[in-house]
């Protein structure tokens, strides 16, 4: 496992619009990213890049839900930190069990970086 400051976050949502815009806004804000436009590819990916730390995932995809996306990455990367990003009714009290932390749509970029690992 890389060390968490200095690890790749992995962003994933069948949105690719919404993927390529936390995307920029990381990389401008020093972070390296894997941009996925799915769980699948997200899960590969994941499998490829041991350097991924974070992962920023959708909660509504097809094929393999957010919820469902999650616990796959749990079970099989127990260290990674998960970012669930979802405009539904969601709290921190369905995800944190699962391991994970809930971000609202739109996204607000202040609030997003203060879950990140600060750079250093």
């Amino acid at each position: 496992m890389p060390n968490i400051e200095n690890s790749t976050i992995l962003v994933t949502d069948d949105n690719r619009d919404a993927v390529d815009v936390i995307s920029t806004f990381l990389v401008t804000s020093g972070y390296a990213t894997i941009p996925t436009y799915s769980a699948r590819e997200a899960l590969d990916a994941l499998d490829r890049d041991p350097t991924v730390g974070v992962v920023i995932s959708d909660v509504r995809m097809p094929e393999l839900d957010g919820f469902d996306f999650l616990r796959v990455v749990k079970h099989r990367f127990p260290n990674l930190k998960v970012i669930l990003v979802t405009g539904h009714e969601i709290t921190n009290d369905d995800v944190v069990p699962l391991g994970a932390t809930i971000l609202k749509k739109p996204v607000e970029f202040d609030q997003l970086l203060r879950l990140l690992p600060k750079r250093q």
